[in-house]
């Protein structure tokens, strides 16, 4: 039976921005060898694959790169929410992980939102071949989350940030504890607040163009920098994304918008 097949420009309003995500909407999840199959086949940064319909109003999601299955991700989670509001014309929906994390969406005015649980840093030394790896010499601070496996490091420079150009061999080689390392900086522009990169050579992404679960640690890093709850964040990379942050003192909402670039079938 052919498997409906959408590729979403996730935390973008313009097609070609953003992250562009493979979302397939099953009627039974294939095996794994098969996800993983057609994730290498979309080569795309990850592919998500959701039960359709939802079983006790809770829709099953998993997430693959091109490397193999990951428990979690808020830019194909963002693109499977946006499609399924479109679809049902709900405005709520729940999706439930491979770990047994239920994520809470909502749409309002052409944004899509999603609630995640707040997670902390703690602090951190990169060693001096990551940050050779990096094109960094100097930082302002560095944090380790343990629940993304996710290396935050500080500049008070948007210049170094947007000038990296990570060498992802030798970044793999210096570290093998982390799956990200995530480089922030405060914004050199009035219209967002904070600007960052990701780079996820560890499991098959040099660059992401566009992260969401970061954002459950910048949220409340940036809270603290900048003394505000509702945050708008601008990622850095080719293509660029912008997200919306907004920090509570249980949870962390994170939304953007999507676009639909190709709708179709797998055979």
């Amino acid at each position: 039976m052919p498997i409906p097949l959408y590729i979403i420009d996730s935390f973008t309003s313009k097609k070609f921005k953003g992250n562009p995500t493979p979302v397939c909407l099953v009627p039974e999840m294939p095996s794994s060898e098969e996800m993983y199959n057609i994730a290498v086949e979309m080569n795309l940064p990850v592919t998500a694959f959701c039960l359709f319909p939802q079983q006790n109003n809770v829709y099953q999601i998993r997430y693959y790169t091109v490397t193999g299955e990951i428990p979690a991700c808020g830019h194909a989670t963002l693109a499977t929410a946006s499609i399924l509001f479109k679809l049902t014309g709900d405005a709520q929906l729940t999706f439930n992980t491979i770990e047994n994390i239920l994520l809470k969406a909502r749409h309002e005015n052409g944004y899509s939102f999603l609630t995640y649980p707040k997670y902390n840093g703690i602090p951190y030394t990169p060693s001096a071949a990551l940050m050779e790896s990096l094109g960094m010499i100097h930082y302002t601070s560095a944090q380790f989350c343990t629940e993304l496996d996710t290396l935050f490091i500080e500049t008070d420079d948007p210049g170094v940030l947007k000038r990296l150009k990570p060498d992802y061999i030798k970044m793999t080689d210096a570290d093998t504890t982390i799956k990200e390392i995530v480089v922030t900086s405060i914004s050199d522009t009035p219209e967002y607040d904070y600007l960052l990169r990701s780079f996820c050579p560890w499991i098959g992404i040099d660059e992401d163009p566009v992260t969401g679960s970061v954002h459950t640690v910048l949220a409340g890093f940036w809270k603290e920098r900048l003394g505000k709850t509702n945050l708008k964040a601008w990622q850095a990379s080719q293509r660029g994304g912008e997200i919306f942050v907004n920090y509570y003192n249980d949870k962390t909402e994170i939304g953007g918008q999507t676009v639909t670039v190709v709708k179709g079938e797998i055979y």
